[in-house]
C-alpha cells in the first residue's frame, strides 16, 4: 500500500503482475482464431494447439523490444502532425457510441449528418488533436459503406490526423487505400491509427486479428487496448484484471512485431469494474481511474507509449455527475502520464452515447488540464522582484507593464465556462453550462469551413467509395 498521492503499484507489485502474465501466456495461452495469424506465430517458433498460442517470456520480450517509444502521426496539414510518446498528452474524441443525446430531443439514433457535424467540430475544437473514427454509429446508412464514409468525412472536414477503421480486413484495407490516395502509394510513415480490442477473456476475435494484420503489414500505428470488466470478463480483483489484461495486450503486441518489426503501438486500457447491483459497466468509477494509474506504470515498465482514460462517465445526461466523473477520469489519466487519450471528449452513459454539448464542455476541460500540467515557470522574470518592489505598499499591478504584456498568455481563458458572478442570474440571457455549450457548438458549425483539399484527391476518394458501394 502506498500513500494517498503515490503510485498504486510498488516495483514488487509490477514484477508480480508481469510474472503472473507470463505464467498465463505460457500455460493458458491466447486464442487467435485466424489461421494466417497462427501460421505467423508457428513460423517464429511459438507453440500452438488448435487456436491457442502459447508464449514464452524470452520470445515475448525479444519481440516487443522493437516497439518504438515515440512516433509521429502525420496529418495532411503538416502543422497538425501529432507526436505520441513524448510526455505531452494527445487528445482524441469519443469512439463507438451507438446513440446520440440531443439537448432538444433526448436520446436518439445518430445519422450520417451527425457524423459530418462531429467531424467538423473535431476540427474546430482547439484541444482535440485528432479527428476521431466512429464517434457515433450512423443509423441511416448501410454498414457496407459506413466505415468509408466516416473516414471520408474526417478527411473532408478536417486536416488533423484521423483514426481509421478496424472493422475486419475490409475496414482496415479501405483505411489504407484511402490513406494512400491522400498521402501517396506505399505509405512510408504513420498517417492514421487503428483501435484493436482483445475479446476478453484471453482471446482475440477474427475481425480484430485481420484488421491488426493489415495495419501492421503497412506499419501503421495500432492501439491494442483491453476493456476487461472485473467480475464478468475478468477476475473480480483489480490485480487479477491487470495481470490478465497485460497478458492479452502483450500477445497482440507480439503479433504486430512478428508481422513488421517497429510497428508503432499504444499499450491501452479502459478496464474497470461492473456495478454488482445491476451488472452494468462502470466507467465513471474510481476503479477505472485506479486501473489507469496502474496501467501507466506498467507501460513505463515495458517502455511502451500508452493509451487510456478520457472524460468518462456513467451518467446519461450532461449533468453534475457527468462533470465530476469525467474530471476524475481525465485528470487521473493526464496526471498518470498517459500518452494518448481516446474518449477525451463527448462520451456519456458508459460509452453508449455521444453528446454535442459534452463534446464542447470536455474539450474545455482538456484545455484546462493542458494548462494545469504546464506547472509554474520560476525564473528571475516570473519571480517579479522588480515589479513587486516598484509597486510597493500602496500601488496596484493592474496597469503595470508586466501585467499588460502577459495578461493574455499567463492564464487559462475559458470559452464556455461562466465567471460573470451572481448578477448573471438576474439577466435575461441567464444560461446554464449545457445551454452555453449548445450555443457554442452551433456557432462553431455555422462558422466551419472545410480546409482546402486537392480536387483530384477529392475525386479519387469519391470514386473509390462509389466503386465499392456499387460493386
Amino acid at each position: 500500500m502506498t500513500g494517498v498521492l503515490g503510485e498504486p503499484l510498488s516495483s514488487s507489485d509490477i514484477q508480480a503482475i508481469h510474472d503472473t502474465s507470463m505464467k498465463l501466456l505460457q500455460n493458458v495461452g491466447i486464442r487467435f482464431p485466424v489461421e494466417e495469424a497462427l501460421g505467423i506465430f508457428r513460423q517464429h517458433g511459438f507453440s500452438t494447439e488448435g487456436e491457442i498460442v502459447y508464449f514464452s517470456e524470452n520470445k515475448i520480450m525479444d519481440s516487443v523490444r522493437f516497439v518504438p517509444d515515440e512516433f509521429t502521426i502525420h496529418a495532411r496539414n503538416a502543422n497538425r502532425n501529432v507526436i505520441v510518446g513524448n510526455g505531452v498528452p494527445v487528445f482524441a474524441p469519443g469512439y463507438g457510441a451507438p446513440f446520440l443525446v440531443d439537448l432538444e430531443v433526448g436520446k436518439r439514433y445518430p445519422t450520417m449528418q451527425d457524423y459530418h457535424n462531429l467531424a467538423s467540430l473535431a476540427h474546430a475544437l482547439p484541444n482535440q488533436d485528432l479527428s476521431g473514427h466512429l464517434m457515433v454509429e450512423p443509423n441511416d446508412i448501410p454498414n457496407k459503406t459506413s466505415g468509408m464514409l466516416m473516414i471520408y468525412a474526417n478527411i473532408l472536414h478536417s486536416d488533423k490526423p484521423f483514426i481509421g477503421s478496424t472493422a475486419g480486413k475490409v475496414g482496415a484495407e479501405n483505411t489504407i487505400k484511402m490513406s494512400e490516395i491522400l498521402f501517396g502509394e506505399n505509405l512510408g510513415k504513420p498517417v492514421t491509427m487503428g483501435l484493436i480490442n482483445p475479446l476478453s477473456p484471453m482471446s482475440y476475435s477474427p475481425d480484430m486479428i485481420q484488421a491488426l494484420m493489415v495495419y501492421a503489414q503497412h506499419k501503421q500505428p495500432l492501439t491494442i487496448a483491453a476493456l476487461i470488466m472485473a467480475g464478468t470478463t475478468g477476475p473480480v480483483t483489480l490485480a487479477g484484471v491487470l495481470a490478465q489484461q497485460n497478458a492479452e495486450l502483450l500477445a497482440g503486441i507480439v503479433l504486430t512485431q512478428l508481422i513488421t518489426q517497429g510497428t508503432p503501438i499504444l499499450y491501452g486500457s479502459t478496464s474497470t469494474n461492473i456495478d454488482m447491483r445491476t451488472s452494468a459497466l462502470t466507467i465513471g468509477s474510481p476503479e477505472l481511474s485506479l486501473c489507469i494509474r496502474a496501467h501507466a506504470q506498467l507501460a513505463r515498465f515495458y517502455g511502451f507509449p500508452s493509451r487510456g482514460g478520457g472524460a468518462l462517465t456513467d451518467s446519461s445526461s450532461v449533468d453534475i455527475q457527468a462533470g465530476f466523473e469525467s474530471m476524475l477520469s481525465l485528470l487521473t489519466t493526464v496526471n498518470s502520464g498517459i500518452d494518448f487519450i481516446l474518449h477525451a471528449a463527448g462520451i456519456l452513459s458508459s460509452f453508449m452515447a455521444f453528446s454535442y454539448e459534452k463534446f464542447v464542455m470536455d474539450d474545455e476541460m482538456c484545455g484546462m488540464l493542458r494548462h494545469f500540467i504546464k506547472g509554474i515557470n520560476v525564473s528571475p522574470e516570473t519571480l517579479s522582484y522588480d515589479v513587486i518592489e516598484a509597486v510597493g505598499h500602496d500601488g496596484h499591478y493592474l496597469g503595470h507593464k508586466q501585467t499588460l504584456d502577459r495578461c493574455h498568455t499567463e492564464f487559462w481563458q475559458p470559452r464556455v465556462v461562466d465567471r460573470s458572478g451572481l448578477n448573471a442570474l438576474e439577466g435575461q440571457d441567464n444560461l446554464d453550462a449545457v445551454k452555453r455549450a449548445q450555443q457554442h457548438w452551433k456557432k462553431l458549425l455555422t462558422e466551419h469551413i472545410d480546409p482546402p483539399l486537392d480536387p483530384v484527391i477529392t475525386r479519387q476518394l469519391s470514386s473509390y467509395i462509389e466503386k465499392l458501394t456499387f460493386s
